[in-house]
């Protein structure tokens, strides 16, 4: 089944981007077609990047003629989405369209994305920004805006918002140096000593003498003492084990994150009418699966 996908750029030549890029995957350039104001002309001047013809009437001439004939052939003239007004706005507002019919359903992600990454917008976000400032859909009679009008309409303000990052790294708080010296503890301790001394006590006597006592001889005593003898031992009274222990705690990190928030104020039409309100703003590029129109699908 054959499916028609849309896509809306900011410029002619983010579509051409993407028909480049198209091609080089493998699709055929007859199979797309681009329309835009032609800003280095006249409003309403066509930029058509199609090989295949477009039948109108001449009520349909220009290139939202062009885009009002397309859409009428593929939803018919009564029962349309709204977004076809909307993409012809997004062309009147410089901006460019561009149609990829695709006949194998295998190809419809790659030209998604495709699209997405050359730059194609969300219509309805910018339908929404542009209600916001008025719009209330897409005037015919309207002329299409000049280059300074397109830059205004897009002026962007940047909403930022800080983001907290919180890593570790290991930093050294600090250790303990073991050392093993040598002392030295003065310490006393009493004991006791004996000693043998030899003893002569003379006792005087008057008795015969006998032959024992007549005989020669010799008795020897000696004498002792005790000396103290000193012996050391030693002995291992504590062990001193060092290693490293790891522990965990949770810390609670408390900052105060930065940021710019952006805030669209209506205000009244200019003097001239023609100059677009100061708080208009870009809503930038979604994802792939949002910027594009719902594929709408006819028989192949």
């Amino acid at each position: 089944m054959t499916q028609v996908i849309v896509g809306v750029f900011d410029s002619f030549q983010d579509a051409e981007t993407a028909v480049s890029r198209l091609v080089a995957s493998g699709l055929n350039r007859t199979d797309m077609e681009m329309h835009a104001a032609d800003q280095a002309g006249a409003p309403g001047d066509v930029a058509l990047a199609d090989a295949r013809p477009l039948t109108v009437t001449t009520e349909e001439a220009g290139v939202f003629g062009k885009i009002e004939h397309f859409f009428s052939n593929m939803f018919g003239a009564d029962d349309r989405p709204e977004e076809v007004g909307h993409y012809q706005e997004a062309v009147r507002r410089g901006g460019a369209l561009l149609t990829v019919t695709v006949a194998d359903e295998a190809h419809v992600g790659m030209v998604r994305s495709t699209m997405h990454e050359a730059g194609a917008v969300d219509v309805d976000e910018r339908a929404a920004q542009w209600k916001s400032n008025g719009y209330t859909g897409f005037d015919a009679t309207a002329k299409a805006y000049t280059p300074d009008e397109v830059i205004a309409d897009r002026k962007a303000f940047a909403v930022t918002r800080e983001s907290l990052d919180v890593g570790k790294r290991e930093v050294e708080t600090g250790g303990v140096r073991v050392y093993s010296r040598s002392t030295e503890t003065p310490v006393s301790e009493s004991v006791n000593l004996r000693e043998a001394h030899a003893t002569i006590e003379r006792r005087p006597v008057d008795r015969i003498a006998t032959a024992e006592d007549l005989k020669e001889g010799s008795v020897e005593i000696r004498e002792t003492a005790e000396h103290a003898v000193v012996a050391k031992t030693a002995h291992v009274i504590e062990e001193v084990v060092v290693g490293r222990e790891a522990t965990e705690h949770t810390e609670t990190i408390n900052e105060t994150l930065r940021g710019t928030d952006v805030e669209v104020e209506r205000v009244g039409a200019s003097a001239a009418g023609l100059e677009p309100a100061e708080s208009e703003l870009p809503r930038g590029v979604p994802s792939a699966n949002e910027s594009m129109i719902k594929t709408p699908t006819k028989s192949a």
